[in-house]
C-alpha cells in the first residue's frame, strides 16, 4: 500500500470529540472485566489536550479473533460515526489453536470511510475489514515486557499517533496476507443467545433456500430449524429459526440462528465462538 497515514491533523480534532471503542476479550465473554477500566484510564492519561469524549467497552469471547473481527467491521463499517476510533487487543496465546500472522504485531490502519483502527494483527481480527483498508502499518511499540500491553503500551502509542507523532508508524502491512473471512462459521453470540454467523443468503444453494425445514449442526449438536428466508414462513415463540440477521450491512446481512424468546446458544451448548470451531452445517429436510 502506497497510501500514507492521513487521519485528520491534531488541530482538526476538536476537544472532547473522540470516541474510542475498545473491542477486546479481557472479560472472556459478555462481561466488562476490570481490565477495561484500566485501559480506559490509560487512554485519558495520555490524552494531553482533552481530545477524548468517551471510551466505551465492547467485550468479546476469550481469544476469539473471529468475534473480534466481526465487531470491528460492524462498528467500523456499519455503525460508525466521524469521531470513532477503534482499539482492539484480542491475541491468541498458549495452546489456543489459531491461524494468521505469527508476530501478532500491534497495527494501525485506516478504513475507506476514514475510521482509524488499531488492533493486533492475528487470526481474523482484521479479516472482516481487509477489503476496506486503504492503509495498514505496524506500530512501533514493544510487544514483550509486560503481560498487559493493552494498558502499558498500546494506549500511549495510539494517542501519540493521533496527536501527530508519525515516528510511531512502522512498516506497511500487506492486507492480502490477512486471512479471509471464514465460511459457514459462528461469528458471535449476542446477549439474547442468538447465533450470528458468517453466512450470507447468497452462500446457500437452491435446495437449502427452497426448504422450509432445515437441519442445523453446530458444535456437534443438530436441531431442526424453520427457514424464515422463504416468504410466508414465520416462526412462533420457542421455534428455532434461520433468519436474516441485523449485522453485516445493507448490502447483505449475515444470517442468524435464533430460538424465538429463548437462547439458541443453549441448544448447541455454546458460550461463544472460538476460531477453530467446526463449520456450521445446514441441510435441507424437504
Amino acid at each position: 500500500m502506497s497510501f500514507k497515514w492521513n487521519y485528520r491533523s491534531p488541530d482538526k480534532i476538536e476537544k472532547n470529540s473522540l470516541h474510542i471503542e475498545v473491542i477486546a476479550d479481557y472479560g472472556g465473554g459478555h462481561t466488562t472485566d476490570h481490565a477495561f477500566a484500566e485501559v480506559r484510564n490509560h487512554f485519558f492519561r495520555f490524552d494531553k489536550e482533552g481530545k477524548i469524549r468517551m471510551v466505551s467497552e465492547h467485550p468479546v469471547y476469550a481469544f476469539s479473533t473471529i468475534e473480534t473481527g466481526f465487531w470491528i467491521a460492524q462498528e467500523g463499517l456499519h455503525s460508525e460515526h466521524p469521531d470513532l476510533v477503534i482499539f482492539s487487543n484480542t491475541a491468541p496465546r498458549g495452546e489456543v489453536s489459531w491461524n494468521g500472522e505469527e508476530k501478532q504485531a500491534f497495527v494501525c490502519g485506516i478504513l475507506d470511510n476514514d475510521i482509524p483502527v488499531f488492533a493486533v494483527n492475528a487470526g481474523y481480527n482484521l479479516s472482516f475489514v481487509k477489503d476496506r483498508l486503504v492503509g495498514l502499518w505496524e506500530v512501533k511499540v514493544p510487544n514483550i515486557g509486560t503481560q498487559f500491553r493493552s494498558r502499558d503500551y498500546y494506549p500511549q502509542a495510539l494517542m501519540s499517533i493521533l496527536y501527530g507523532d508519525k515516528s510511531k508508524i512502522g512498516n506497511p502491512v500487506d492486507a492480502s496476507t490477512i486471512l479471509d473471512v471464514p465460511s459457514f462459521k459462528l461469528a458471535s453470540v449476542d446477549g439474547y443467545g442468538n447465533l450470528k454467523t458468517t453466512i450470507k443468503k447468497e452462500h446457500l444453494d437452491e435446495k437449502i433456500l427452497k426448504a422450509k425445514i432445515l437441519r442445523v449442526t453446530i458444535n456437534g449438536y443438530s436441531h431442526f430449524a424453520l427457514n424464515t428466508l422463504i416468504s410466508g414462513v414465520e416462526g412462533r415463540v420457542y421455534d428455532l429459526c434461520l433468519l436474516q440477521g441485523s449485522s453485516g450491512g445493507k448490502q447483505g446481512n449475515y444470517l442468524e440462528i435464533v430460538r424465538l424468546m429463548a437462547r439458541a446458544c443453549d441448544d448447541f451448548k455454546i458460550d461463544g465462538p472460538w476460531d477453530n470451531m467446526d463449520p456450521i452445517v445446514i441441510e435441507p429436510m424437504n
